[in-house]
């Protein structure tokens, strides 16, 4: 089976909302299949494009917002793989964590099912697939050291 890899980027939207972090997920349709998974925002680059304007671009076409501020570290990485059109996808998304002074969003509705802000625990239990869950606790220990600060 040939195999190909695949980079994307995207954001971590989040916003300090009632003495807690919140994040955003999208419910996003899948390109396989018919059905749809909770994710976060992220895309392919264009030519030319840094990996932080990619991850800001695609916030923006997916859900309308744009960030107040992009954390350039931690980047924080998910790594997975599958199989489409008999070609094995070894796929890379880098994530960096956006913080989201407007709140109000508009979905990219050929793309995104549903959206919206969640605390750490519930976006937790939303996401779909186990290595999105693994990445997340350690997005989760690190918004928890950042508001101690």
């Amino acid at each position: 089976m040939q195999t190909k890899t695949d980079q994307s980027y995207g954001v971590l939207p989040i916003r300090w909302m009632e003495g807690e972090w919140q994040i955003f997920l999208i419910h996003q349709f899948s390109k396989i299949g018919n059905n749809s998974y909770w994710i976060f925002p992220k895309g392919h680059p264009e030519p030319n494009e840094t990996p932080a304007e990619t991850a800001k671009r695609e916030l923006l076409e997916e859900t309308g917002m744009s960030v107040s501020k992009l954390l350039n570290e931690p980047v924080f990485t998910l790594q997975y793989n599958f199989v489409f059109d008999g070609v094995r996808i070894d796929k890379r998304v880098d994530f960096f964590l956006g913080i989201i002074t407007d709140f109000e969003f508009k979905l990219q509705v050929e793309e995104v099912k549903e959206a919206g802000w969640y605390s750490l625990e519930e976006a937790g239990e939303r996401l779909d697939y186990q290595d999105t869950k693994t990445m997340f606790v350690e997005v989760k220990a690190f918004l928890r050291d950042f508001a101690d600060q």
